[in-house]
Protein backbone atom coordinates (compact mmCIF):
# COMPACT_ATOMS: atom_id res chain seq x y z
CA UNK A 1 0.00 0.00 0.00
CA UNK A 2 1.50 3.30 -1.06
CA UNK A 3 0.60 6.76 0.19
CA UNK A 4 1.15 9.92 -1.82
CA UNK A 5 0.49 13.25 -0.21
CA UNK A 6 1.62 16.81 0.35
CA UNK A 7 5.32 16.94 1.25
CA UNK A 8 5.59 17.66 4.98
CA UNK A 9 7.97 15.11 6.39
CA UNK A 10 9.48 17.39 9.07
CA UNK A 11 6.34 17.95 11.12
CA UNK A 12 3.43 15.77 12.08
CA UNK A 13 0.32 16.97 10.20
CA UNK A 14 -1.69 19.46 12.23
CA UNK A 15 -5.18 18.27 13.15
CA UNK A 16 -7.92 19.62 10.94
CA UNK A 17 -11.64 19.85 11.49
CA UNK A 18 -12.74 17.22 8.95
CA UNK A 19 -11.05 14.40 7.09
CA UNK A 20 -13.05 13.87 3.89
CA UNK A 21 -12.61 10.31 2.61
CA UNK A 22 -13.33 9.07 -0.91
CA UNK A 23 -12.86 5.55 -2.29
CA UNK A 24 -11.99 5.34 -5.98
CA UNK A 25 -12.75 2.54 -8.41
CA UNK A 26 -12.84 3.86 -11.98
CA UNK A 27 -14.50 7.10 -10.90
CA UNK A 28 -11.67 9.64 -10.65
CA UNK A 29 -13.60 12.13 -12.80
CA UNK A 30 -16.58 11.93 -10.45
CA UNK A 31 -14.34 12.46 -7.44
CA UNK A 32 -12.87 15.55 -9.11
CA UNK A 33 -16.38 16.95 -9.55
CA UNK A 34 -17.24 16.21 -5.92
CA UNK A 35 -14.02 17.84 -4.70
CA UNK A 36 -14.78 20.98 -6.74
CA UNK A 37 -18.15 21.27 -5.01
CA UNK A 38 -16.52 20.61 -1.63
CA UNK A 39 -14.01 23.40 -2.15
CA UNK A 40 -16.66 25.77 -3.45
CA UNK A 41 -19.23 25.22 -0.70
CA UNK A 42 -17.10 24.74 2.42
CA UNK A 43 -16.69 28.05 4.25
CA UNK A 44 -16.68 27.29 7.99
CA UNK A 45 -14.24 24.37 8.41
CA UNK A 46 -10.73 23.43 7.48
CA UNK A 47 -10.35 19.96 6.05
CA UNK A 48 -8.11 17.43 4.39
CA UNK A 49 -9.07 15.22 1.46
CA UNK A 50 -8.05 11.56 1.39
CA UNK A 51 -8.60 9.46 -1.73
CA UNK A 52 -8.11 5.70 -1.46
CA UNK A 53 -7.64 3.96 -4.79
CA UNK A 54 -9.03 0.40 -4.69
CA UNK A 55 -6.78 -0.96 -7.45
CA UNK A 56 -8.79 0.93 -10.05
CA UNK A 57 -7.89 -0.16 -13.63
CA UNK A 58 -8.28 3.43 -14.78
CA UNK A 59 -6.13 4.74 -11.93
CA UNK A 60 -6.32 8.16 -10.33
CA UNK A 61 -6.27 10.27 -13.49
CA UNK A 62 -5.58 13.93 -12.86
CA UNK A 63 -6.17 13.45 -9.12
CA UNK A 64 -2.56 12.25 -9.00
CA UNK A 65 -1.46 15.79 -9.90
CA UNK A 66 -3.38 17.57 -7.14
CA UNK A 67 -0.84 18.53 -4.45
CA UNK A 68 -3.53 19.18 -1.85
CA UNK A 69 -4.77 15.59 -1.72
CA UNK A 70 -3.57 12.64 0.30
CA UNK A 71 -3.68 9.73 -2.16
CA UNK A 72 -3.44 6.14 -0.94
CA UNK A 73 -3.02 3.29 -3.42
CA UNK A 74 -4.27 0.15 -1.67
CA UNK A 75 -3.11 -2.37 -4.28
CA UNK A 76 -6.34 -4.37 -4.17
CA UNK A 77 -10.09 -3.87 -4.35
CA UNK A 78 -11.28 -4.94 -0.93
CA UNK A 79 -14.61 -3.16 -1.29
CA UNK A 80 -16.03 0.17 -0.19
CA UNK A 81 -15.82 -0.46 3.56
CA UNK A 82 -12.22 -1.66 3.37
CA UNK A 83 -11.25 1.45 1.42
CA UNK A 84 -12.97 3.68 3.99
CA UNK A 85 -11.10 1.93 6.81
CA UNK A 86 -7.78 2.62 5.07
CA UNK A 87 -8.71 6.27 4.67
CA UNK A 88 -9.84 6.58 8.29
CA UNK A 89 -6.55 5.11 9.54
CA UNK A 90 -4.66 7.90 7.74
CA UNK A 91 -7.01 10.70 8.86
CA UNK A 92 -6.04 13.62 11.11
CA UNK A 93 -9.46 15.29 11.43
CA UNK A 94 -11.64 15.76 14.49
CA UNK A 95 -14.41 14.32 12.32
CA UNK A 96 -14.54 11.74 9.54
CA UNK A 97 -16.76 12.41 6.52
CA UNK A 98 -17.30 9.50 4.14
CA UNK A 99 -18.40 10.83 0.75
CA UNK A 100 -19.33 8.87 -2.35
CA UNK A 101 -17.55 9.91 -5.56
CA UNK A 102 -20.86 10.68 -7.30
CA UNK A 103 -21.93 13.31 -4.78
CA UNK A 104 -22.01 17.09 -5.14
CA UNK A 105 -22.25 19.35 -2.10
CA UNK A 106 -25.09 21.84 -2.42
CA UNK A 107 -24.21 23.91 0.66
CA UNK A 108 -21.70 23.99 3.53
CA UNK A 109 -22.27 20.34 4.44
CA UNK A 110 -19.11 20.11 6.55
CA UNK A 111 -20.14 23.10 8.65
CA UNK A 112 -23.70 21.85 9.16
CA UNK A 113 -22.70 18.32 10.18
CA UNK A 114 -19.78 19.28 12.43
CA UNK A 115 -21.96 21.80 14.27
CA UNK A 116 -24.64 19.17 14.80
CA UNK A 117 -22.19 16.59 16.13
CA UNK A 118 -20.52 19.15 18.41
CA UNK A 119 -23.83 20.31 19.88
CA UNK A 120 -24.94 16.86 21.12
CA UNK A 121 -22.43 14.26 22.39
CA UNK A 122 -25.11 11.56 22.15
CA UNK A 123 -25.05 11.70 18.33
CA UNK A 124 -22.92 8.96 16.81
CA UNK A 125 -23.46 9.52 13.09
CA UNK A 126 -24.91 12.47 11.18
CA UNK A 127 -26.06 12.23 7.56
CA UNK A 128 -27.33 14.76 5.05
CA UNK A 129 -30.44 15.40 3.00
CA UNK A 130 -29.99 13.73 -0.40
CA UNK A 131 -31.33 15.06 -3.71
CA UNK A 132 -31.28 13.55 -7.18
CA UNK A 133 -30.20 15.38 -10.34
CA UNK A 134 -33.72 16.84 -10.73
CA UNK A 135 -33.72 18.33 -7.25
CA UNK A 136 -36.08 15.73 -5.79
CA UNK A 137 -35.45 14.80 -2.16
CA UNK A 138 -34.61 11.09 -1.92
CA UNK A 139 -36.13 9.31 1.03
CA UNK A 140 -33.24 6.85 1.30
CA UNK A 141 -31.22 9.64 2.94
CA UNK A 142 -32.76 8.61 6.27
CA UNK A 143 -34.46 5.23 6.71
CA UNK A 144 -35.53 2.58 9.18
CA UNK A 145 -33.25 -0.35 9.90
CA UNK A 146 -34.08 -3.56 7.99
CA UNK A 147 -36.53 -6.02 9.55
CA UNK A 148 -38.64 -8.83 8.12
CA UNK A 149 -41.66 -6.53 8.00
CA UNK A 150 -39.77 -3.67 6.38
CA UNK A 151 -38.22 -6.03 3.83
CA UNK A 152 -41.64 -7.49 3.00
CA UNK A 153 -43.08 -4.01 2.45
CA UNK A 154 -40.18 -3.03 0.19
CA UNK A 155 -39.83 -6.17 -1.96
CA UNK A 156 -43.60 -6.54 -2.33
CA UNK A 157 -43.61 -2.86 -3.48
CA UNK A 158 -46.35 -2.03 -0.95
CA UNK A 159 -44.19 0.75 0.50
CA UNK A 160 -44.07 2.37 -2.96
CA UNK A 161 -47.76 1.87 -3.71
CA UNK A 162 -48.89 3.34 -0.39
CA UNK A 163 -46.01 5.60 0.69
CA UNK A 164 -48.02 7.73 3.12
CA UNK A 165 -49.89 5.01 4.99
CA UNK A 166 -48.92 4.37 8.60
CA UNK A 167 -47.60 0.82 8.21
CA UNK A 168 -46.43 0.72 4.60
CA UNK A 169 -44.35 3.89 5.02
CA UNK A 170 -42.04 2.17 7.51
CA UNK A 171 -38.99 1.25 5.33
CA UNK A 172 -38.37 4.73 3.92
CA UNK A 173 -40.27 6.64 6.63
CA UNK A 174 -42.11 8.04 3.62
CA UNK A 175 -44.95 9.57 5.64
CA UNK A 176 -42.30 12.18 6.56
CA UNK A 177 -41.13 14.60 3.85
CA UNK A 178 -37.45 14.45 4.92
CA UNK A 179 -37.41 18.26 5.18
CA UNK A 180 -36.73 18.33 8.90
CA UNK A 181 -34.02 16.97 11.18
CA UNK A 182 -34.73 13.79 13.14
CA UNK A 183 -33.27 10.56 14.48
CA UNK A 184 -33.46 7.62 12.06
CA UNK A 185 -32.41 3.99 11.81
CA UNK A 186 -29.61 4.64 9.33
CA UNK A 187 -28.42 7.34 6.97
CA UNK A 188 -27.14 7.07 3.41
CA UNK A 189 -23.53 5.97 3.08
CA UNK A 190 -23.18 8.57 0.33
CA UNK A 191 -22.57 11.19 3.04
CA UNK A 192 -22.06 10.28 6.68
CA UNK A 193 -19.98 11.95 9.39
CA UNK A 194 -18.80 10.68 12.76
CA UNK A 195 -16.04 11.18 15.31
CA UNK A 196 -12.92 9.00 14.91
CA UNK A 197 -13.18 7.68 18.47
CA UNK A 198 -16.71 6.42 17.82
CA UNK A 199 -15.58 4.89 14.53
CA UNK A 200 -12.74 3.07 16.27
CA UNK A 201 -14.90 2.05 19.24
CA UNK A 202 -17.29 0.05 17.03
CA UNK A 203 -14.49 -1.39 14.88
CA UNK A 204 -15.00 0.69 11.74
CA UNK A 205 -16.63 -0.79 8.66
CA UNK A 206 -17.08 -4.55 8.50
CA UNK A 207 -14.98 -5.52 5.49
CA UNK A 208 -17.03 -8.67 4.88
CA UNK A 209 -19.50 -6.34 3.16
CA UNK A 210 -17.83 -5.83 -0.21
CA UNK A 211 -20.49 -3.39 -1.36
CA UNK A 212 -23.90 -2.33 0.01
CA UNK A 213 -25.26 -2.53 3.57
CA UNK A 214 -21.91 -1.60 5.11
CA UNK A 215 -23.35 1.73 6.27
CA UNK A 216 -26.49 -0.01 7.61
CA UNK A 217 -24.31 -2.38 9.62
CA UNK A 218 -22.19 0.50 10.94
CA UNK A 219 -25.27 2.48 11.99
CA UNK A 220 -26.72 -0.61 13.70
CA UNK A 221 -23.54 -1.08 15.76
CA UNK A 222 -23.43 2.61 16.65
CA UNK A 223 -27.05 2.30 17.83
CA UNK A 224 -26.10 -0.71 19.95
CA UNK A 225 -23.29 1.35 21.48
CA UNK A 226 -25.92 3.78 22.79
CA UNK A 227 -25.48 6.61 20.29
CA UNK A 228 -28.01 8.16 17.92
CA UNK A 229 -28.13 8.25 14.13
CA UNK A 230 -29.41 11.59 12.88
CA UNK A 231 -30.59 12.87 9.53
CA UNK A 232 -29.67 16.58 9.26
CA UNK A 233 -31.82 18.28 6.64
CA UNK A 234 -29.81 21.51 6.64
CA UNK A 235 -26.84 19.68 5.07
CA UNK A 236 -27.66 19.01 1.41
CA UNK A 237 -25.99 16.91 -1.26
CA UNK A 238 -26.81 15.75 -4.76
CA UNK A 239 -26.26 12.02 -5.33
CA UNK A 240 -26.00 10.72 -8.88
CA UNK A 241 -25.86 7.01 -7.80
CA UNK A 242 -24.33 3.85 -9.29
CA UNK A 243 -21.58 5.58 -11.26
CA UNK A 244 -18.96 2.92 -10.49
CA UNK A 245 -21.13 -0.03 -9.44
CA UNK A 246 -22.62 -0.42 -12.91
CA UNK A 247 -19.10 -0.45 -14.32
CA UNK A 248 -18.15 -3.17 -11.86
CA UNK A 249 -21.23 -5.39 -12.22
CA UNK A 250 -22.39 -4.56 -15.74
CA UNK A 251 -26.17 -4.50 -15.17
CA UNK A 252 -28.79 -3.34 -12.69
CA UNK A 253 -29.85 -6.94 -11.95
CA UNK A 254 -26.32 -7.87 -10.90
CA UNK A 255 -26.15 -4.77 -8.72
CA UNK A 256 -29.40 -5.89 -7.04
CA UNK A 257 -27.99 -9.38 -6.53
CA UNK A 258 -24.92 -7.92 -4.82
CA UNK A 259 -27.25 -5.92 -2.58
CA UNK A 260 -29.19 -9.08 -1.70
CA UNK A 261 -25.97 -10.93 -0.82
CA UNK A 262 -24.99 -8.11 1.52
CA UNK A 263 -28.44 -8.05 3.11
CA UNK A 264 -28.24 -11.81 3.64
CA UNK A 265 -25.01 -11.38 5.58
CA UNK A 266 -26.50 -8.46 7.54
CA UNK A 267 -29.46 -10.59 8.69
CA UNK A 268 -27.21 -13.52 9.58
CA UNK A 269 -24.85 -11.28 11.53
CA UNK A 270 -27.40 -9.32 13.55
CA UNK A 271 -30.51 -11.54 13.66
CA UNK A 272 -29.22 -15.09 13.24
CA UNK A 273 -29.38 -17.76 10.56
CA UNK A 274 -33.04 -18.61 11.21
CA UNK A 275 -34.21 -15.06 10.48
CA UNK A 276 -31.91 -14.87 7.45
CA UNK A 277 -33.45 -18.14 6.21
CA UNK A 278 -36.99 -16.73 6.63
CA UNK A 279 -35.92 -13.53 4.86
CA UNK A 280 -34.57 -15.46 1.87
CA UNK A 281 -37.71 -17.59 1.51
CA UNK A 282 -39.89 -14.52 1.78
CA UNK A 283 -37.93 -13.05 -1.14
CA UNK A 284 -38.18 -16.28 -3.12
CA UNK A 285 -41.97 -16.27 -2.72
CA UNK A 286 -42.37 -12.57 -3.54
CA UNK A 287 -40.13 -12.62 -6.60
CA UNK A 288 -41.62 -15.84 -7.98
CA UNK A 289 -45.07 -14.22 -7.74
CA UNK A 290 -43.79 -11.04 -9.40
CA UNK A 291 -42.20 -13.12 -12.16
CA UNK A 292 -45.43 -15.05 -12.79
CA UNK A 293 -47.40 -11.81 -13.12
CA UNK A 294 -44.85 -9.64 -14.94
CA UNK A 295 -42.50 -12.14 -16.65
CA UNK A 296 -39.45 -10.03 -15.87
CA UNK A 297 -36.49 -12.47 -16.03
CA UNK A 298 -34.58 -10.52 -13.37
CA UNK A 299 -37.26 -11.47 -10.81
CA UNK A 300 -36.67 -15.13 -11.61
CA UNK A 301 -32.94 -14.54 -11.18
CA UNK A 302 -33.49 -13.06 -7.70
CA UNK A 303 -35.68 -16.01 -6.69
CA UNK A 304 -33.09 -18.50 -7.92
CA UNK A 305 -30.41 -16.70 -5.91
CA UNK A 306 -32.54 -17.08 -2.79
CA UNK A 307 -32.82 -20.82 -3.33
CA UNK A 308 -29.09 -21.35 -3.87
CA UNK A 309 -27.75 -18.79 -1.36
Amino acid sequence: MNAIGPENSENKPQQVDVSVIYVNWNCADEIEGSIRSLREKTVSCNYEIIVVDNDSPQGLGSLANDPELCLIVSGKNGGFGAGCNIGAAAANGRFLLFLNPDTRLLNDVLGELTSFLEDDPRVGIAGSLVEDSRGKVLFDGGRSLPSLLNEFLQHSTLCFRFPRARWTSRPYISDWDHLSTREVGFVSGACMMMKPRHFRAVGGFDETFFLYCEEVDLCYRVHKAGLGIWYVHTARILHKERQSTLQLYGSVSRVVLQNLKSQNYYFQKHHGRAIAFLWRWMLITLYMLRYLFQRDPSYLEYAKWGITA
